[in-house]
This record gives structure tokens, sequence and C-alpha cells, in this order.
């Protein structure tokens, strides 16, 4: 018997919607004539998409996916950016009782090649060529019976091409649904190793939904302004399926979060109601939203409702902006293994910054006695394709989900203190957070991109910097500072200088006092996904970094040692 903290929501769930199918087709009956969703067209206005066109366009391609011998449970895979394309076809495969297995847009060819062969989807949708050469670079294509492409998916072409679906079949189809049949295999980022397949079914996905339309009011006709990769969890489970149960619009942000300018211009037209991102956006909002009154006018329109955070913690300042605004700001957390929420914090309910809220309707939360949070309800997964032993591992036989992440129960609800593999001791006994040190230095930096914290065993905490080239190749051609390339940029004096103070500036309040940075070390490299440093969600892959550069963070320690490398080195006091 495990021994430790214990919570759980105080709202039943109550009951749930069978499928995935099942919800959207009570959607289509309710709000026929509603846009679904809104994307750029190709003279650059929005071309809105109503339910009762999206749903005869994914009864046109069920049929189509039956007539080539797609059947309930087989696996079709999707290589596509945000599209809706790629929502008829993945909303398609759902209802009809096959499983999605969405692939990040942006993976290499040995990423898409790893998913490919360990999924074996029968099917495959990819939307560009760009993509499809790299499908035939893994050597998967001739093991695929069915390749679509973007052509054959055309708005215009799906219904023409495939003759129709007869709506009867595909009310069968979903019929024939189960809640506790798997409708994703969602492969997580990989940090670790090779990513690994999540299998969700579609009670994990409508329980979510049920338990959050308990607290949320995001009335009919609302409009999402969407940006988040479909292929993770926070963008493809819980904001994509958010819009969709509540009958919001979502718009499409056509530069994915990439070119602020344009986000902005979009959210001109689409006059978001509600918008989900992480942290790094916000505070860019916030940034130019204070230095510009006609664009504070357009962030802070009378309609924009609330705003959803994850992936790390939001800055204390820009949530404070978000309430002077009188805008509410709404945190959750949890894993892709948990469909994806766990937590989540209360509309209406004072926010903290430091916690991240109380339990979804039906999920249970465990603290162990070494401060592990477990959780359990019908959010957890059904498991780890083709991995049992992963499973097992991670699920106990009570069905408890052990999530890695070490926790506090406080009155506002959960505090996340830091991922299991994440946390180290000094020489003096003292427990580091890297994942609280590495937010301290990143999320509100102008220069630094990455950072990775060590010291384990060791005097004090160090780091690994990874610039911001973007903004420092701005700030010298402001102040006329020729900065060189490679290796020479990080000893200089100026640079570190520049980096040093702005570090020191985010620490100031930074608690305990132990766990601030006291030396470091600029890399001039940029991570990357393709280099294999970064997950598709930009998360750092710790353990290849640290062996990558050792031989630098270990002169932190021992700089006489390592004369060659003492002026790449700055001390922070």
């Amino acid at each position: 018997m495990i021994q430790g903290q214990y919570v759980c929501s105080h709202r039943p769930l109550g009951k749930i919607d069978a499928s995935i199918g099942t919800m959207l087709t009570k959607r289509s009956k309710r709000w026929p004539d509603h846009p679904v969703m809104a994307y750029r067209a190709e003279d650059d206005t929005y071309r809105h998409v109503t339910w009762s066109e999206f749903y005869e366009n994914m009864a046109s391609l069920a049929a189509y996916l039956y007539s080539r011998g797609i059947r309930k449970g087989d696996r079709l895979a999707v290589f596509s950016r945000n599209s809706y394309q790629m929502l008829v076809w993945e909303m398609a495969v759902t209802s009809m009782g096959a499983i999605t297995v969405p692939i990040f847009a942006g993976y290499d060819v040995d990423n898409a090649g790893y998913i490919l062969k360990h999924a074996e989807p029968k099917a495959l949708f990819v939307d560009d060529e760009t993509r499809l050469e790299k499908v035939k670079q893994t050597g998967t294509l001739s093991s695929i019976p069915l390749i679509m492409t973007l052509q054959d998916l055309g708005y215009e072409r799906i219904t023409d091409h495939f003759e129709g679906g007869n709506l009867g079949d595909f009310a069968n189809m979903i019929a024939a649904v189960n809640p506790g049949d798997v409708c994703f295999i969602q492969y997580t980022s990989g940090t670790t190793g090779n990513p690994k397949g999540v299998m969700l079914t579609h009670r994990n996905i409508m329980s979510q939904r049920k338990g959050m339309s308990q607290v949320w009011d995001i009335p009919y006709k609302s409009r999402f302004l969407s940006y988040l990769p479909w292929h993770h969890s926070f963008g493809g489970l819980f904001e994509r399926f958010a819009g969709l149960y509540h009958g919001a619009t979502i718009y499409l942000e056509d530069s994915f979060g990439k070119d602020l300018k344009r986000l902005l211009h979009n959210w001109t037209e689409a006059k978001p109601t509600h918008f989900f991102s992480v942290p790094k956006i916000y505070i860019a909002l916030v940034t130019e939203a204070k230095a510009s009154r006609e664009i504070h006018d357009t962030i802070f329109h009378p309609g924009l409702k609330f705003v959803f955070t994850a992936a790390a913690p939001l800055p204390k300042d820009c949530g404070e902006y978000f309430k002077t605004q009188k805008v509410p700001v709404v945190e959750g957390w949890g894993l892709t293994e948990t469909s994806p929420l766990i937590t989540f914090t209360t509309l209406g309910e004072e926010r903290t910054t430091e916690t991240v809220g109380t339990p979804i309707a039906g999920c249970e939360i465990l603290l162990t006695e070494d401060d592990e949070i477990l959780t359990r309800g019908p959010n957890i997964m059904k498991g780890y394709y083709k991995d049992k032993e992963r499973t097992d591992k991670i699920i106990d036989h009570m069905g408890w989900l052990h999530t890695g992440d070490l926790g506090e129960l406080v009155d506002d609800g959960l505090k996340i203190v830091c991922r299991v593999d994440n946390l180290f001791k000094l020489s003096n006994g003292e427990k580091v957070s890297s994942m609280l040190v590495e937010n301290a230095m990143t999320i509100k930096s102008q220069w630094v991109q990455h950072a990775l914290a060590v010291g384990a065993g060791k005097d004090f905490v160090g780091a690994l910097v990874f610039l911001n080239h973007p903004n420092l190749k701005r700030w010298s051609e402001k102040t006329g500072k020729d900065l060189t390339s490679g290796w020479e940029i990080a000893q200089d004096k100026d640079l570190q200088k520049l980096v040093a103070s702005e570090i020191t500036e985010n620490m100031t309040d930074f608690q305990p006092k132990y766990m601030r940075v006291k030396s470091f070390v600029i890399i001039p490299k940029d991570l990357t996904i393709e280099a294999g440093d970064l997950t598709p969600t930009m998360k750092v892959k710790r353990h290849i970094i640290l062996d990558k550069y050792q031989e630098w963070w270990e002169a932190l320690y021992n700089p006489a040692e390592n004369p060659d490398k003492k002026p790449y080195i700055v001390n922070l006091q």
C-alpha cells in the first residue's frame, strides 16, 4: 500500500459521450450552419466550414477508407501541419473506430521513420511533397497500403472525389465504437529515448471534455485562434476538442505561432474569445501590448473571455498584466498519458503562480512519501503501444499512474517541484530542481533561448547557456557591436556582461538562494530538433546535451585545470 497525501475532485463526472463520433454527430445536428473551422484560403481570407459540411466530409472520407479495406481498430497515420484536411482525416478515422497516429510535421526522416515502422499504419495522409519525400526516404512507403495527399483531400474534392458518403453507413460505424476502444496513438516527444506510443481511448478524451464543461463557460459561437500543433496533446487533444465540444469556431493561425506580426494580424480578424498558448507567446503579447495602444486594444478586445496556459509557469508579472485587463488566466497540468489534463485552476478564483490547480472531475492524486505525484481516473491511458514493460512500470497494479514529477499539496492546490530525474543534490545535500532553475533563466529572457542547470555533487549551481541568436543579432545591429560567429562569440566580454546581467536580474528574487546560478558558460550552438537536441515541443533532451558538452560544464568547477576554457566561464556575484 502506497502511503502519502491524497486529494480528488469533489465534482462527480457524470455521464459522458460514448465516443468521439457520438459527440461530433450531436454537435453537427445541433449546429448544422455554424462554422466549425476557418482556415486561410488562397486569397488570404478566412474560409469558413460549417458543421454540416464537415460532417458530410467525414462521412465521405470514412466511406472511401472503408471501401479501401480500412476497418475498426486499424491504425492510420497523418504527417501534416494543422489544416482542415487533417481535422477531417483524424475525426473521420476515430469516428469509424480506427486509430489515428499523428506525426509531428517537423520530424526528420529518422523520427518519422521510427513511428511509421513502429505503428505499422494501413493508411497515411501526407500534406506536402517535402513530407512525402521524407516518407519515401524512410523505406516504409511500400508497406503502407494507402497513401493520400493534400490533392486527394482538398476541400472541394473530398465529397466529389469519393462520391459522397452514406450518412447511415457512417452512423452504423459510429454506433459500433465502444468507450474503451483506442482512438489515438499519440507519440511522446522522447526526451529520454525513442518516442512512446500512448494509447488513448474514446473514454479518455470524452471524460476530459465532460469534466471541463462543468467548470468552463465557453458559449456556442466562441472563437479560438489556434496555433498549437495537433500532433501534441495540448493542441490536438485539449484545445481542439474543447472547440469541437463547445461549438467554438477554430480559426487556424497560419504562422503556427512562429511569426508574432502574423499572429497579431490573424488575431485582428479572428478576435478570439479564448486563447490557448505557452508562456513565451503570452510574454511576447504583453510586451507588444505595453509598447502599443493599438496592439493592446487588438489583443484585449471586449470579447476575450480567458486565456489558458500550460507547459511552463507563467511569470507573475505577465499574469498580473492579464489580471489588470480583467482577462482571467487559467492554467493546467498533465501528461500525454493522462489525455492530457490532471489539474487546472478554477475560473473565478484567485490564481497563484506557484500552483497548477486541483484535479479535474473523476481524477485522483496521491503523493508518495518521496513526493512523487501519482494519479488515477478515467483520463489514464490504456498503455504504451507494443510496450507492456514500460506500461507496467508507469501504471501499477492499483491503477495509479506514476507521473515522474515531484510535487506538493498546498492550500491552493498542487505545486509542481521537478521531474524525478531532473532533481540533483549539491555537495552539502541541498536538493536542486533543474526545472525551476532553467525556467527562471529562460521564460522571461531576451538573450537565453535554452539553459541547463548542473551541479550534482558540486558546491554550487552552474549552467550551460544557449543564446537567442535572432534577438542578439538585433541587439548587435542596434548597438553597432560586431559579433563574430563560432566559439569566439562565447568569450566576448560585452556579450557575457549582457547575458550575466539578465540572468542576475531574473534570479534576484529566486528562492531558495542556494539554487541560484553562480557560474555559466555560453555554448554558441543552436539546439535543433533535426540534430536530436530538442523534442518537437522544444524541450531539451537533457542527457544528450549534458553528454555532448560535458567538458564545458565540468570546467565550471575546476577552471584552473582548464585554462583553455577559462575565458568562456562567467562568474556571477
